[in-house]
């Protein structure tokens, strides 16, 4: 099935990058450009970027930009089915990135960037958006072109209800002092703290319609007992590692064992953002960009965490994935369309102003590394205050990781370093259909039996960005 997959979508993006040349227009004689702007997220991030737009917009009153957005869900297939005429600017996902960089969709904008603009932005950000097409490698090296910048780092990280937990500890009768000495930003829960932290707070299983937690991400657990999907050039499979079906089962150990996580038939039917903001669960994960339909509709107090991680493994510390998306061009654009939409993607990476308002509408952390470690994290310009998460700097840590004690990080996510990314999709459907989640076989089990089928995927892909 995944090889399937592996080949519609090589053939389908071949068919992408032959048709990706009808003819653009040109900037007009006045001087004056229009450029169309396509992204994704929901309404308050729509309006965020419009906001943005529209002062960009008010400094370069010879560019007119037409912005257009969509739902995450629709945009990649939108942005595929425009391969005739793609927008001039347009975000590119992580794990998209390599896929369009390889079929040659997506212009070299090495030569409009400095490093001196480069080096004020998060190191790890701009990497990701290399690509060496004479080695079909991603990050910067010797021959490595610049496709595009980034639009954020977005870690995702553990988020409480802290309103909600206030209710439970009063419930169940619980000592605040004990439940919160486990809440520390610094320090992070090891699972076997974490289990015992849930299992405390919802020692009923569920039953009230409040869980514990509302489901847990597979990366998070992957990477934070230090283990990974492939190996470092996504060449050999490594979910038989003993550490990642580890991983997996301790996820499911949350529904099977503890009963502070719903069923996998229930997370499909209510996912884990709609029950966290129904109130229907403590625990859940969270990135920055989530902020800003939180301010509007939320009417409880959060806090984010870093997440936990295998206290057991010493190699292991808390890791949670960090996403990111680019701001990327079409290769078929003008000269006069390129000038226009590199302005304004700059504009929107590492504009000072810019990146203080996306910050302040609760967009992103700041992709430049001063102002995120200072000015965000301690809110010094005064645009934060009584907004939550006040740990903040929990998203920072993450990213930048905590140098004196080595205990958070993030790690971009799997799908970033493969040609395609269906595999994720299939291999998440094998936990399913297996039966996995409700325990009729094992995580070994299940990891066993996909291992074969994976590497055929990894093969595949490996072959077609060779």
């Amino acid at each position: 099935m995944i090889r399937k997959i592996a080949t519609l979508c090589l053939a389908g993006l071949m068919t992408l990058g032959l048709c990706a040349c009808a003819p653009t227009e040109q900037g007009g004689e006045d001087g004056k450009v229009t450029i169309e702007f396509f992204g994704w997220g929901d309404t308050a991030e729509q309006e965020n970027y419009q906001t943005l737009i529209n002062l960009f917009m008010e400094e370069n009153e010879n560019i007119t930009v037409v912005y257009k957005g969509e739902s995450a869900s629709t945009y990649m297939t939108t942005l595929k089915n425009r391969a005739n005429r793609l927008p001039e600017l347009f975000y590119m996902p992580d794990y998209d990135f390599l896929e369009w960089a390889a079929n040659g969709m997506l212009k070299d904008i090495s030569s409009y960037v400095t490093e001196e603009e480069l080096s004020e932005l998060w190191p790890q950000a701009v990497d990701e958006y290399y690509y060496n097409p004479a080695t079909a490698t991603l990050g910067q090296s010797d021959g490595a072109a610049l496709y595009g910048l980034p639009k954020d780092l977005g870690p995702f990280t553990l988020v409480y209800n802290k309103d909600l937990l206030d209710k439970q500890i009063v419930k169940y009768e619980l000592n605040s002092e004990e439940i919160y000495a486990y809440l520390d930003p610094t320090d992070p829960m090891t699972w076997t703290e974490f289990r015992t932290l849930l299992k405390m707070i919802d020692p009923d299983g569920g039953e009230d319609s409040i869980y514990g937690i509302s489901h847990y991400e597979i990366e998070a657990a992957v990477y934070s007992n230090n283990a990974n999907f492939f190996n470092d050039d996504a060449s050999e499979q490594r979910i038989t590692d003993p550490n990642f079906y580890e991983a997996i089962q301790f996820i499911a150990d949350l529904t099977l064992v503890d009963h502070v996580m719903p069923t996998a038939f229930d997370q499909i039917s209510t996912n884990g953002y709609q029950r966290f903001k129904g109130q229907g669960c403590v625990f859940s994960f969270m990135g920055p960009w989530d902020c800003a339909e939180f301010w509007k509709t939320a009417n409880f107090s959060y806090d984010i965490l870093p997440v936990p991680y295998n206290g057991d493994n010493p190699d292991a510390q808390s890791t949670a994935w960090v996403g990111s998306m680019g701001y990327c061009i079409d290769n078929k654009a003008t000269a006069a369309e390129t000038e226009a939409a590199i302005k304004l993607a700059k504009y929107l990476c590492y504009n000072e102003n810019a990146q203080r308002k996306f910050y302040e509408l609760g967009q992103q952390v700041p992709n430049i590394t001063d102002m995120a470690n200072d000015e965000y994290v301690n809110d010094t310009q005064g645009l934060l205050e009584g907004k939550d998460p006040v740990t903040r700097s929990v998203w920072v840590d993450t990213i930048n990781g905590t140098s004196d004690t080595d205990k958070i990080g993030g790690k971009v996510r799997a799908r970033y370093y493969t040609y395609q990314s269906d595999w994720y999709t299939s291999l998440s459907e094998w936990f399913s259909s297996t039966k996995m989640w409700d325990g009729a076989v094992t995580a070994k089990q299940a990891c066993e039996s996909f291992a074969e089928t994976f590497q055929l995927a990894l093969d595949e892909m490996q072959a077609n960005l060779g």
